[in-house]
């Protein structure tokens, strides 16, 4: 007998390695279930998003809701060209009085301490579209950089009674969230004579507080992020630019979720990154979500306050 030949034992041992075929057949089952796993997780934390995004939205609500009630009216969109916007007439009743503060609410964006026009609540911001703390790139005017945000205030529909109405300190409108009347908010060497004052009140609502939208998510070129003027994604607290803070909704402005580089002049519109559903807060606080594809007359009976147009909820 040959000492030298193997053994039972010796051949088992020599096969307990993995061969190359089967190393393969292992990385690729693996790679299979990564495939299958990773769209699962994705759509998990998209879902995650969406429901921070509706908390954000209703806190939004609920300071609409104390604000009307301690002052009977709406905060304006602003009160005065480049004066400060709605989110932060706000801020005291989203428990942040601190920052609020430190604002001066009867002077205009440019005068502001820079340094708190960087900061604001997570509430701005929608987590599926970018993050807390992005700031925009510049300002048209050449005021300081400032928080951008994802919300805008419901300024109407396309059926403006003027071009331009929608943005105007005098002109009627047909929005609930539109700029202060020039002889409601006068101004005195530069400075506000008194808080913000708006327009309307809930009141005003004739078509229905459920029936009508207050906020919704800003529609944003994903290549244009940041930008002020017609990209409408400046600062946030940056009154100079009216279509930073508001959108309009109806014919010819339907939602969008990545619009093309709309450019100065061109009138923003709603619309949401939550694969073609935008979210919305109606003026009751109750909170809905709408497809894109949303028929344009039905969006516009939704963003106008009083034209007493019938919509059913669900309707879209």
């Amino acid at each position: 007998m040959n000492d030298n030949a193997p053994t039972a034992v010796s051949l088992a041992r020599l096969r307990t390695a993995f061969t190359l075929v089967e190393l393969l057949v292992v990385i690729a089952i693996i790679g299979v279930l990564m495939g299958l796993l990773l769209p699962a997780v994705q759509m998990a934390r998209e879902a995650s998003r969406r429901t921070q995004c509706q908390n954000n939205l209703r806190q939004w609500g609920l300071g609409f809701q104390q604000y009307e009630g301690a002052f009977k009216e709406i905060p304006p969109a602003r009160a005065a060209d480049g004066f400060l916007t709605w989110p932060v007439t706000l801020l005291p009743y989203l428990e942040h009085r601190a920052l609020y503060d430190r604002f001066d609410i009867r002077a205009p964006y440019a005068a502001q301490d820079p340094e708190v026009l960087r900061q604001g609540p997570r509430e701005l911001i929608c987590p599926t579209r970018r993050s807390q703390g992005d700031l925009s790139r510049y300002e048209s005017a050449g005021e300081p950089i400032g928080l951008v945000g994802d919300y805008a205030g419901n300024a109407g529909t396309s059926f403006s009674f003027v071009g331009d109405a929608w943005s105007s300190f005098d002109l009627e409108v047909d929005g609930v969230i539109n700029s202060g009347l020039s002889s409601m908010n006068p101004i005195s060497n530069g400075r506000l004579m008194g808080r913000p004052k708006g327009r309307f009140r809930f009141a005003n609502i004739r078509d229905g507080l459920s029936n009508t939208i207050m906020v919704g998510e800003k529609a944003v070129a994903r290549n244009y992020m940041g930008q002020p003027g017609g990209w409408g994604d400046g600062a946030m607290y940056n009154g100079e630019e009216p279509g930073t803070a508001v959108r309009l909704g109806g014919l010819g402005l339907g939602l969008e979720g990545n619009p093309g580089a709309p450019g100065p002049g061109t009138l923003p519109v709603f619309g949401g990154p939550h694969n073609n559903l935008c979210m919305f807060l109606f003026c009751d606080g109750s909170l809905q979500t709408i497809p894109h594809d949303i028929d344009q007359f039905v969006l516009a009976a939704l963003c106008s306050r009083a034209g007493r147009e019938l919509v059913t909820v669900g309707e879209w």
